[in-house]
């Protein structure tokens, strides 16, 4: 921070230059100055605020305006690292009732980051409560509302009323022993609690939530790209261990009064412009119920394969996969690899009017137009082989089979592509050379696997490195060279980046996700392998001789990119692979 400019703090004189300044820019017109003065002086709230909460002027540029006019700098937290001593420093309430967030602490000094220049009031107070020195920076408001939440906790602010609350209804079910768990739960506020950790889950993508009571603690944790991460929650909320999964099971239409057997339910929600299905899985342990709530958008997706993010080594090959007239197409990978997603971005490419395609899901993830979607249901016997062989009299020209899980299963499919149907599906093998294994492991006979498979996509998603707070590293050596032999004319210009972690990213230092893939197109030397029931490294051998991309191979391409950093490849391809 620049000591030679004198800091100023929120006055009337200040908020006049501030505003004349925007009238020079062009961001403001008096006429809409007057209105603002007219309107702050019957609401009570500053013109900065209003020009805020109405958006007359761009964040970003407000905050700039107002940084030249007080001198205090304009930084995204995203710039800086923050320092969990300067965390510690700050109370929740304070922190909370100022809107502050610690960012740094060095030679005495606590850097601050506020969304609106402070008044010297609370300038003079905060030095006081902290006795150390203070500086700011101005960022963005949304910045500092989602700091607060990871650093102090979710639903911080209204906790103590929530566990006033609580006790208060303890209090008067000791008084009454048939008081109603439904009541007290909507009572307390709990179920508010709840909608807000849903609609931070949906804010920040994430795909599960995961609530789990323990001894003396309620963790709370969202699966966002994959990865499951710890979202912390303020003091006390351990008092709420019980209250919060009865209130979770109220809104899933469970039965409240039974907590030994494990329940299954859906909750509806609305969050934004969207709809979203959520269902719901409770199961009894030591501390009480845990609950896992899975977020599905019950929108209509529309998945093109051109921006799913493909290496353009890969994407031609995949794409090509859609010409088949028959035959068998297979994605493999561990759950969560985004398999389902590119099969439905083939299916939108044959989605075609001339083309009939029908699909068996457990569940049904994907809700697309212009297709027939069949539910699994194992209860009432509609399994995956029952409606296959329903299917095949229903005169499909495509097939998707969510997953193939058995023989039967691998069997029909097979059988499906010999009878002139193109079929996609799903295995869980490491990569695309063993899902030939899998097939025999199966029953399928070799020579069957040989003439029906046409491709076999494995596919792994790795974490993009978020782009509003990285920095730019050093690779190991070996790390160095063996991308160098790969990819020996682009890496001298490469930048290999690690995020440091910022709001946008919910301080991960990664944002969104993007696949890798190993694609193996059958040849005929490779269907010979297959019928001499060859070993899976003898197969990948020769795919790798024939052109064939590994996962670790286009994971490195995506290093080179700027998308990930070596760290995700590593752990999602991380051992070396043979004929690398």
């Amino acid at each position: 921070m620049d000591n030679n400019k004198q800091i100023r703090y929120y006055t009337d004189e200040l908020i006049t230059e501030a505003s004349q300044l925007l009238i020079d820019k062009g961001l403001l017109t008096f006429d809409k100055l007057s209105d603002l003065q007219g309107r702050a002086s019957l609401t009570l709230k500053g013109i900065d605020t209003l020009l805020r909460e109405e958006a007359i002027v761009n964040e970003e540029e407000l905050l700039k305006t107002f940084s030249e006019v007080s001198n205090i700098p304009y930084h995204p937290i995203g710039d800086y690292k923050v320092e969990d001593e300067a965390i510690q420093m700050v109370t929740p309430k304070v922190a909370l009732r100022h809107r502050i967030v610690p960012i740094t602490y060095c030679d005495g000094v606590l850097l601050l980051a506020v969304s609106r220049v402070p008044t010297l009031s609370m300038v003079d107070g905060l030095r006081m409560i902290l006795n150390v020195g203070i500086e700011f920076i101005l960022c963005p408001e949304r910045d500092i509302g989602m700091s607060l939440t990871h650093f102090y906790g979710l639903g911080a602010e209204s906790i103590d009323q929530l566990i006033a609350e609580a006790e208060a209804m303890e209090m008067r079910e000791e008084r009454d022993e048939k008081s109603d768990i439904a009541v007290k739960t909507q009572e307390t506020g709990v179920v508010r609690f709840i909608n807000l950790i849903i609609a931070e889950a949906i804010r920040m993508d994430a795909t599960d939530v995961h609530i789990e009571p323990y001894e003396d603690t309620l963790r709370l944790r969202y699966r966002i790209d994959g990865i499951l991460q710890h979202i912390p929650l303020p003091n006390g909320v351990d008092r709420l261990r019980n209250a919060v999964s009865s209130a979770v099971k109220i809104m899933a239409n469970m039965d409240i009064a039974e907590h030994r057997k494990p329940h299954d339910g859906r909750i509806n929600v609305h969050c934004g412009n969207n709809d979203y299905d959520l269902r719901v899985s409770v199961l009894p342990t030591g501390w009480g119920e845990t609950c896992c709530l899975r977020i599905l958008n019950r929108g209509t997706t529309k998945v093109d394969l051109d921006h799913l993010g493909l290496s353009p080594y890969q994407l031609p090959k995949i794409a090509k996969l859609t010409d088949l007239p028959h035959g068998v197409v297979l994605m493999t990978g561990p759950t969560g690899s985004g398999k389902t997603t590119t099969l439905y971005a083939l299916l939108a490419r044959l989605n075609q009017s001339g083309t009939k395609i029908i699909t068996v899901e457990d569940p049904v993830e994907y809700q697309m137009g212009g297709i027939s979607q069949v539910q699994v249901h194992s209860k009432i016997g509609l399994t995956f082989a029952s409606i296959l062989r329903s299917i095949l009299r229903h005169d499909p020209d495509v097939i998707l089979i969510g997953e193939i899980r058995d023989s039967e299963t691998a069997d029909i499919a097979v059988r499906s592509s010999l009878t002139g149907h193109l079929v996609l599906s799903t295995l869980h093998t490491n990569d695309a050379p063993s899902a030939i294994a899998r097939l025999t492991d199966m029953g399928v006979e070799p020579y069957l696997t040989a003439s029906c498979v046409e491709g076999i996509v494995a596919q792994r998603l790795v974490r993009r490195v978020c782009q509003n707070c990285f920095d730019v590293i050093t690779p190991p050596a070996t790390i160095f060279e063996e991308i160098k032999g790969f990819y020996p004319d682009t890496i001298e210009n490469a930048k290999f980046i690690h995020g440091h972690g910022c709001p946008t990213c919910g301080f991960t230092g990664y944002r969104g996700r993007s696949a890798i893939n190993e694609v193996m197109i059958m040849t005929d030397a490779l269907r010979a392998l297959v019928i001499e029931r060859a070993p899976s490294n003898i197969i990948k051998d020769l795919a790798i001789k024939e052109g064939m991309v590994t996962l670790r191979r286009d994971g490195w391409l995506r290093v080179v990119e700027g998308r990930t950093s070596v760290d995700e490849v590593l752990r999602v391809a991380g051992r070396m692979e043979e004929g690398d």
